[in-house]
C-alpha cells in the first residue's frame, strides 16, 4: 500500500495545536468543549499507542461530536482515500 498519506504522524508528546490543525484539515470546525474532549482522548490513545494516524483522529472526532453529520465524515473518508 506504500506510505501513509499522512504529512505528520502525532504521538504522544503532540500538543493540542498540532491535533486542531489536523482537525481543521479534515473540516472539522470545533468548540473549546469538544476540542478538550478530543485532545484527552486523543492524549489517552497516544499513552497506548506509538503513532497516531489520521483514521485514528477521525475517529476521535466522530466519536466527541454529537450529531456530526453524516455527508462531512463521507467527504473526510473520500479525501482519505484519494490521497492513497
Amino acid at each position: 500500500m506504500g506510505i501513509p498519506a499522512n504529512k505528520l504522524v502525532l504521538g504522544k508528546h503532540s500538543g493540542r495545536h498540532a491535533l486542531v490543525r489536523r482537525l481543521k484539515e479534515f473540516g472539522y470546525n470545533l468548540n473549546p468543549a469538544e476540542i478538550e474532549n478530543i485532545f484527552s482522548r486523543f492524549k489517552d490513545l497516544a499513552d497506548k499507542k506509538k503513532c497516531i494516524f489520521d483514521d485514528d483522529i477521525i475517529a476521535l472526532a466522530e466519536e466527541g461530536i454529537s450529531g456530526s453529520p453524516r455527508h462531512t465524515r463521507l467527504s473526510i473518508l473520500t479525501r482519505l482515500r484519494a490521497r492513497e
